[in-house]
């Protein structure tokens, strides 16, 4: 970066016009020359342009290279996922004015955003993007990038996994060296059910992952592969199990409760999906202890759903564990979250606890597996269009049944 820009800020700063700072000095179009790196000038004129700017211009330069290199630490932090270093870079990147500057204020935009997208807050971060993009001539390649990355992250937020791939696939990865967003990749791919490409990303991001010793990333990188390996012949579940168990303990040692619980989450429904709904009950009780303080939230609300269900497939277990103040705390909870889709599941739920089973099969083709499709959920769409094939089966309607018998074979 030149001492051009530098001189600009502080002209700026101080409310000086290029004639009053350069009078005495040098010309008017000569210091518009020196702000945009467009001519050499001497020692002598920087002298002099320090000294009316009344700083040292050669080490305000070793700042700003030193702040640069702040913004690479506090980007960092965040692929780690260090909070408390998240937290410090933070504060100490905000207390300086050196974000101004043009040459770095794109930067600090950007991995703003990111910020914000860590706590939560998409609509902050999008809204910060959204001026981002209007500044895209300039954005230096790397910024590009970023830019690029960070609107795939947020398109898979929101849902858009399509959206989301056109994005993270324009990144050159020689170009952006935070190769994360391979990790983002195969989550996209394996929510649109690209089960190869899904595993091929988690692969790749794997591998960066160990290299730069990101262990918690290693963590995310490793369940999305597991999850993508998918079912065959040669499928060994206590394999699966024993593979799932060792990421356990690597979050215990990482103290890491949100993956955790995730990865509980997993494992009760491969047990549910293999028939074990006692065993999967379990691990989704496990699941919602470590996620008590966080009830109000989407994800509880899908474990709560998890283990009702699972109970209500166990032989002697309705009554026993109170499903129903289970199944009205789950809505009332969707209720205060504005969770339309948790709500729908509770009450097929209540449907299927009270015995309804004509209504509970009607609930399902009418509400659950519309709200799935509109909704993209293709792994949870095949678990219930696999429920409509068998009802179907046993209701010896062979043509409702081979309705739902070529959605399975299309992978929904």
């Amino acid at each position: 970066m030149s001492l051009g820009l530098l001189i600009k800020f502080y002209r700026e700063k101080k409310a000086l016009t290029q004639e009053e700072l350069g009078k005495g000095i040098c010309s008017v179009t000569h210091i518009s020359k020196i702000e945009r790196g467009n001519t050499q000038y001497s020692p002598e004129i920087t002298h002099m342009l320090s000294e009316k700017l009344g700083i040292d211009l050669e080490k305000e330069m070793q700042s700003l290279q030193r702040y640069e290199r702040l913004l690479d630490q506090w980007h960092d932090s965040m692929v780690l996922q260090q909070e408390s270093e998240i937290e410090r870079l933070k504060s100490e990147v905000e207390k300086n004015s050196l974000f101004l500057i043009q040459s770095v204020k794109n930067k600090y935009f950007l991995l703003q955003s990111r910020y914000y997208l860590l706590q939560g807050n998409i609509a902050q971060a999008e809204n910060l993007l959204d001026k981002m993009k209007k500044h895209r001539k300039e954005l230096n390649s790397y910024e590009h990038h970023l830019l690029h990355h960070l609107l795939g992250i947020i398109e898979m937020l929101k849902g858009n996994f399509k959206n989301a791939l056109n994005y993270l696939l324009q990144i050159n990865e020689k170009e952006y060296l935070n190769h994360e967003f391979f990790y983002q990749i195969a989550i996209a791919y394996h929510n649109l059910q690209f089960k190869v490409k899904a595993y091929h990303y988690s692969e790749v991001a794997l591998d960066y992952f160990r290299k730069t010793n990101n262990f918690k990333k290693v963590i995310d990188a490793e369940t999305i592969k597991l999850i993508n390996e998918g079912r065959n012949e040669l499928w060994d579940f206590e394999e699966l199990v024993e593979r799932y168990n060792r990421l356990i303990a690597q979050c215990d040692i990482l103290n890491e409760t949100s993956k955790k619980a995730a990865l509980l989450s997993n494992l009760a429904y491969e047990h549910s999906f293999a028939g074990d709904n006692e065993s999967a009950g379990m691990y989704y009780k496990k699941t919602l202890t470590l996620l008590e303080k966080n009830r109000m939230s989407p994800v509880y609300l899908n474990n709560l759903i998890g283990y009702v269900y699972c109970c209500l497939h166990i032989e002697g277990d309705r009554e026993e564990r109170d499903l129903k103040q289970l199944i009205d705390t789950g809505s009332q909870i969707s209720k205060n979250i504005h969770d339309k889709s948790s709500f729908l599941f509770f009450e097929m739920l209540r449907l299927l606890h009270e015995g309804k089973k004509k209504q509970y099969y009607r609930f399902i083709e009418e509400q659950i597996i519309p709200m799935l499709e509109e909704n993209g959920k293709h792994q949870q769409l095949y678990t219930y269009v696999k429920t409509m094939y068998e009802h179907y089966l046993n209701q010896e309607n062979p043509e409702k049944a081979l309705h739902y018998a070529k959605r399975l074979i299309e992978n929904c």
